[in-house]
């Protein structure tokens, strides 16, 4: 059967654990999975840890357990050249942790894709956590929401926008995706919408560059921020609650991953009554 026209042409790497790479064994531990299209890279590594010591009996469980988070920390540092990043990991990798030659895959929904690769080549979905509190996990929601709504291939919705263009010479950031609605009357259309997606619990750097960048957007034209966030903080959640303070002192609308689909469609609305116009 041919692949449906709104599949993504992906690639994926399975994660092996060799600790004997010259026996040439190996137990497959994970799925890496890259979307050149939507720039979007994830990871899932299994927490079975019975099945990596019947494999193994003397692995190193406390570094195993350390893959998820390095794959991902690792991802978020390298967003901006992921396939130069995969490229250097099969590299770089020690002995007892490889990536096998990539595989092409048909996806419709990468985040649903990574599951079932995992189902099928690592082992049940029990075995893994996939968490929604990553930057690539939120953005990748707010991407298949705007895919719902029908948006995300409107020309008129901008994609990964240079700052540089809005701010001054220079300046590397770059914002997740931004539009224009028309000019009306009694309404603050007219003025530029820019989104981006951020992890209160873990981009605390990221938001403190969202609040200094659309300062310098803002010194230079109208305009508005949202960012596509896990959920709004938990009251004990000091680290979480430190990253929205940033955002909501520098006048950022912050809506949780949980809305945007709502989302989605109010910026498909916006867009409709451009047309209009």
């Amino acid at each position: 059967m041919p692949p449906d026209q709104s599949d993504k042409t992906c690639s994926y790497y399975v994660v092996r654990y060799a600790p004997h790479a010259e026996r040439e064994e190996f137990l497959n531990i994970g799925i890496l999975l890259h979307s050149p299209q939507e720039q979007f890279l994830d990871c899932l590594i299994t927490r079975d840890v019975r099945r990596i010591r019947d494999f193994y009996r003397q692995a190193d469980l406390e570094f195993l357990r350390g893959l998820q988070g390095y794959f991902e920390q690792q991802i978020q540092q390298h967003e901006d050249n992921l396939q130069g990043f995969l490229e250097a990991m099969e590299q770089s990798l020690s002995h007892a942790i490889q990536l096998a030659p990539a595989r092409p895959v048909a996806a419709a929904e990468p985040r649903e894709q990574i599951l079932q690769l995992f189902e099928r080549l690592v082992g049940k979905r029990a075995s893994v956590v996939q968490t929604a509190d990553t930057r690539m996990r939120i953005k990748q929601s707010f991407v298949e929401a705007l895919r719902r709504a029908r948006v995300l291939e409107d020309n008129r919705l901008e994609k990964r926008i240079p700052a540089a263009a809005l701010t001054h010479p220079g300046d590397p950031f770059h914002f997740d995706f931004g539009y224009r609605p028309a000019i009306s009357e009694g309404k603050r259309n007219g003025r530029l919408r820019l989104l981006h997606a951020l992890s209160l619990h873990r981009d605390a750097e990221l938001a403190s560059v969202l609040s200094l960048t659309i300062g310098y957007v803002r010194a230079r034209q109208p305009a508005e921020l949202t960012a596509v966030v896990e959920g709004l903080p938990a009251r004990n959640d000091k680290t979480a609650g430190h990253s929205f303070r940033i955002l909501r002192d520098a006048d950022i609308t912050l809506r949780p991953v949980a809305e945007v689909d709502a989302l989605a469609k109010s910026i498909r609305d916006e867009l409709a009554e451009s047309a209009l116009a």
